[in-house]
């Protein structure tokens, strides 16, 4: 007995429409850029650097470039916890950060500072146990006009 046309339509109107649930659920969602924040501080490029390598040292990120005299400053992933961090990040951490200053000398007094965050989550149903690392917006303690402020409070510039 062979479907009637009413059927068939009503069955390709819903494998449309399932089709295109799925495929607007399964976009990308908008990727925010690193937060990012560019200053003027009044002092010497080398009084900058040291300033910002020690701030962003005691706030648990590991320097990986520009402690030693590099116009940048780069970090690993922020330490959330010493001894178990790697399991943290992996399994159980739901945010994480990494920060790039670069410095740009002004003359002998002043220095031009960028600061960049890049902050990521987790994503998905079971986030902190399987979930993937996705771009985030940075949390106000890790953001960059936070980091600025520390850095100024360092030089005296407050």
């Amino acid at each position: 007995m062979p479907a009637s046309l009413g059927t068939v339509s009503r069955i390709s109107r819903w494998t449309l429409t399932g089709l295109l649930l799925l495929t607007g659920c399964s976009a990308a969602p908008a990727q925010p850029e690193g937060n990012s924040t560019d200053m003027i501080l009044e002092a010497p490029a080398a009084k900058v650097r040291e300033a910002f390598v020690k701030v962003l040292r005691e706030r648990g990120y590991d320097v990986e470039r520009g402690a030693d005299g590099d116009s940048d400053i780069r970090t690993g992933y922020r330490r959330e916890i010493s001894n178990h961090n790697w399991l943290y990040l992996s399994r159980f951490g739901v945010l994480r950060s990494k920060v790039t200053v670069t410095l740009f000398p002004e003359g002998d007094t002043a220095t031009r500072v960028r600061v960049q965050v890049w902050s990521e989550g987790k994503s998905g149903e079971w986030m902190p146990l399987a979930g993937s690392w996705v771009p985030y917006d940075a949390s106000v303690p890790q953001s960059a006009a936070n980091t600025i402020r520390l850095v100024k409070n360092e030089l005296d510039l407050l």
